[in-house]
């Protein structure tokens, strides 16, 4: 039995041929239509070549969704609807539908951490932020859509994920460019394009951009204390695009955090990377396939 899955961005769709035992036989990547009508005729245009070779069709999406009637609302990166019953092959095949940063949460719960762990919020750091909370060993939906961890507002008009979301670093770094093209940030960046580049500590940052950098390490450190304190969580898992650039990203948070805040008679939780990186998304959508029998 082979699942096509797919973990759909605001940017670009991930997708691959998984078989039972999660084996990605076949992955590839397709940039993110802007409409409804475009997004349908690329995913039937996908399914065509292997319709052939998978038994599910399994959907993780960056936003709100009905998964009763088999629609995505809204996202914040995908802002139109799409009702996936109007695919032809919709009920040719068994159908899964559900929020990108759970099913990146319950891949990385169910493969990785179960045996240790009860309690787990993951973040996902790509062209906004997705967000994966497990309680008690189950995926937190609340009224049906919570986790949706990067519209913490921040201040009016202005969220988490405007702040410290990959596609903010690479934007900041972009304009730290246009500002400064001698500095070794700029050169670098010029070459690879990461935004993760600020968080790398073997460069040499000029005094503005390591402004930005503090800026991003503080919103980030809060975010996640503020999660602590809610959740009373036993871990952090940070997965996305950006993992595989994370350079030392993770130990500027821990670092500003343990200078930062106290846990009186507790102890935060340790930050760790994603083992499944940016595939996630990607087996957590087959999983739900596998598991919804």
């Amino acid at each position: 039995m082979n699942i096509l899955s797919f973990d759909v961005g605001g940017t670009t769709i991930k997708a691959g041929l998984v078989k039972k035992d999660l084996e990605i036989q076949e992955k590839f990547t397709e940039d993110t239509p802007k409409n409804e009508e475009s997004f349908i005729s690329l995913i039937e245009e996908i399914h065509k070549a292997r319709k052939d070779k998978c038994d599910k069709v399994s959907f993780g999406m960056p936003g709100f969704i009905d998964r009763d009637n088999y629609v995505f609302r809204y996202g914040t990166n995908m802002k139109f609807s799409i009702d996936f019953k109007k695919l032809e092959f919709f009920n040719e095949k068994k159908f899964y539908i559900e929020n990108d940063g759970n099913l990146a949460a319950y891949s990385e719960f169910v493969l990785n951490l179960s045996d240790k762990y009860k309690n787990v919020i993951m973040l996902t750091f790509g062209t906004g932020i997705g967000g994966g909370i497990i309680t008690d060993s189950k995926i937190y939906k609340g009224g049906g859509n919570a986790g949706e961890i990067g519209h913490i507002l921040i201040k009016e008009n202005s969220n988490l994920e405007d702040i410290i979301s990959a596609k903010a670093w690479t934007s900041k770094c972009n304009d730290l460019y246009q500002q400064n093209k001698n500095s070794e940030l700029s050169k670098r960046f010029k070459e690879k394009k990461v935004g993760s580049l600020l968080f790398d500590q073997s460069i040499n940052l000029e005094d503005n951009e390591k402004l930005e950098r503090e800026k991003i390490i503080k919103y980030t450190s809060r975010g996640l204390v503020s999660l602590f304190e809610l959740f009373d969580n036993e871990l952090f898992v940070i997965g996305g695009s950006m993992t595989q650039n994370p350079y030392d990203f993770l130990l500027l948070i821990k670092e500003y955090i343990k200078l930062n805040f106290e846990f009186p008679s507790r102890a935060f939780p340790e930050i760790i990377l994603s083992k499944s990186r940016a595939d996630a998304g990607l087996l957590g959508s087959a999983l739900l396939a596998l598991n919804s029998e």
